[in-house]
This record gives structure tokens, sequence and C-alpha cells, in this order.
């Protein structure tokens, strides 16, 4: 409830009424990019969220008496909310951080999603000493998969900033930049992959790379080659 009503005041804060009072804001210095007002209410829920971490496992105020409440399910909650934030504003949000220039990680979109991915694991692992859930061993696997597909939506973020392309699938699907830089990711994961788990004898990631390593090929040939001709096929192939 602090977070989001906090977020609202931001957002009133920081937002012009109108055009006119945008362009006054810009012309004297003190325009703020609207994405700030999602993102620093969002970290003020985080640390709150984090802080209340040793206070439940130490059952002191404001926990107490309800420590283990607060351990199962409070904290989890609030650390599914803000991973659940973070999810989709990577879908949604080009990261941009005006008036400060862009920077790939250090921008506040990917600095949420790391927050708030530190935040779901202390919670993991509180909910756990509370409830006294034993570890699922695909719960790595799951977070390898979701560490990857931030890691691509990270790429994409960047080539839209420096290509100054919209960060939309539409946009970005036409690129041909950026269906090359997926290749050769996707190519460079799948046999890094396949190769570290080739020497310990993992069949499930090895599996994982071939099968990333088989999209990459159909990925060619009916999008990136079926796009371009002549000499930008051959280098595509290639």
């Amino acid at each position: 409830i602090v977070g989001l009503l906090g977020q609202r005041l931001v957002v009133l804060g920081l937002q012009a009424d109108s055009a006119e009072q945008a362009a006054l804001l810009a012309e004297s210095g003190g325009f703020t990019a609207g994405s700030w007002s999602r993102y620093l209410p969002a970290w003020v829920m985080m640390a709150y969220v984090a802080a209340l971490v040793p206070r439940a496992r130490a059952e002191r105020w404001p926990t107490a008496p309800i420590s283990s409440w607060y351990r199962a399910v409070l904290i989890p909650f609030g650390a599914l909310w803000s991973l659940g934030l973070a999810v989709i504003w990577n879908f949604t949000q080009n990261g941009l951080m005006a008036p400060l220039p862009y920077l790939p990680i250090l921008n506040p979109l990917d600095l949420t999603t790391g927050f708030a991915a530190l935040l779901a694991v202390v919670a993991w692992r509180l909910r756990s000493e509370a409830v006294e859930i034993s570890p699922s061993n695909r719960l790595p696997y799951v977070a390898a998969v979701g560490a990857y597909l931030w890691f691509n939506l990270m790429l994409l973020r960047t080539a839209a900033h420096f290509l100054d392309i919209p960060y939309q699938f539409e946009p970005l699907f036409r690129s041909q930049f950026v269906q090359a830089m997926l290749s050769l990711v996707w190519s460079a994961t799948a046999l890094v992959l396949m190769r570290f788990a080739a020497k310990r004898l993992w069949r499930t990631p090895w599996m994982a790379g071939a099968g990333l390593l088989a999209m990459v090929v159909a990925k060619l040939f009916f999008v990136d080659l079926s796009n371009v001709g002549g000499i930008e096929r051959i280098i595509s192939f290639l």
C-alpha cells in the first residue's frame, strides 16, 4: 500500500499538466522523465521490504508478534509484487533515464530488475525457513531462463536506443541488425552451453543448447534470409 500510494504521489509531482508546462520545465532544466516516477517508488518499496527481513527473523518490531506471518506471507508477497512489476516494465519500458544518458545495466529499469531478483531470492529463503519447504531442483533452471530472458531484453533495449528504433515488437522484428544480433548471441550461447554440459555429462543443459541452436537455424532460414537479398543474404547465412 505504501509503495502504491508513493508511486501515485510521485507521478503527480513529476508530470506536467499540459504541453506548455512541459516545455517550460524543459527550458528551465527541471524536466524529469516520467519513467522515474515508476522506478523511485518501487525502489522505496523494495528497500522497505528488505529492511523487514532481518527484523522478521529476529521477531522484532514492527513484525512482532506476527513475525511468522511476515516471513511466510507478507514479505514473499512484496517480493513477488516487485518481481511482477519488473517483468511488466521489461516488456513495456525502454529504460530511458532522461535527463541522464542511457547506460546498459545501469539504467533504472535494469537496476529495478536486479533489485527485484535479489529480493525474490531473499524472500524465498525466508519463506523456506518459515514453512520448511524443501528446495526444488527446477529452481536453478527457472532462474537461468529468467536471467537469460532479461539479458535478451536488455540487448533489445540497447539496440533500440542506439539505433533510434521504437522499443516495440514490429520495428525491432523488422530490423536486420537486431535479427543478426540475436542470431549471433543465441548461437554463441548454445555452443558455450553445449560445450559446458558435455564436459560435465549434463544431459538437460546440453539438450537446451541443442534446441536453442536448432531454433537459430530455423530463424535464419525463415526470418533473416527471407528479408534480405544478395550480399546481405550471404553475410547473414555466414
